[in-house]
């Protein structure tokens, strides 16, 4: 999984020009290996990896030793990710209120693109994010779908989304996380999941105040 053959033969500048950070579940197994990352999105592991022609390899501690100081390489990784190829840019509506922008593609690092949501937000919606933040869900490795809090249709959207990322994490290659998280100011929270009897919405305290007060309540 760490690449010895790529880190051996490839030039250093050809390394950080393929090195891109990446979600992989959460396990203790792993946590040796691939622990060095910041803990940003709840259940997920943050790792770098190498893009390689016919695979994606995720370098251990031990590899990143070889490569560089873990910052200054995690700098370089997001440099990368900026550039990712969004294949498909869809925006799904429905008519109780909801409104969800899904992105897809190819590349193994979209939804990866969470890391710098407020950007993505940016570029695909021509709005700054709001204040109250955004929901953002990444079902799988090849898909990030999101929704901008401003207005009432936070908690249907919130619905639509939970159901989306349970269906995708089931059904789709290299899933991540079944949950809908909320990312405010940088900062990731889990606000939705789904347990063994089937999905079950779980909101924390300012989630739940934020959506009553978008409803009048």
């Amino acid at each position: 999984m760490d690449g010895p053959q790529a880190l051996r033969v490839l030039p250093h500048e050809r390394l950080l020009a393929q090195l891109y950070p990446r979600f992989i579940p959460s396990d203790p197994t792993l946590l040796k290996a691939f622990g060095y990352g910041p803990q940003s999105v709840p259940g997920l592991l943050e790792v770098l990896a190498l893009d390689l022609p016919e695979t994606v390899d995720m370098l251990t501690v031990d590899s990143l030793s070889n490569l560089g100081e873990i910052s200054a390489l995690r700098d370089r990784a997001f440099q990368n990710l900026r550039a990712v190829l969004v294949d498909k840019h869809k925006v799904v509506r429905d008519k109780d209120g909801s409104h969800v922008d899904v992105l897809m593609g190819g590349s193994y690092f979209i939804a990866s693109l969470a890391l710098v949501l407020d950007e993505v937000v940016l570029r695909y919606t021509k709005d700054a994010p709001a204040p109250d933040g955004i929901l953002v869900a990444l079902p799988h490795r090849h898909q990030l779908a999101f929704h901008v809090i401003r207005d009432r249709g936070v908690a249907p959207s919130l619905h639509t989304m939970a159901r989306f990322a349970a269906v995708g994490f089931e059904q789709s290659p290299g899933p991540l996380s079944p949950s809908v998280f909320w990312w405010r100011e940088g900062s990731f929270t889990q606000v939705a999941t789904q347990d063994n009897t089937g999905l079950h919405i779980k909101l924390s305290r300012e989630a739940m105040d934020l959506a009553a007060r978008f409803a009048g309540g």
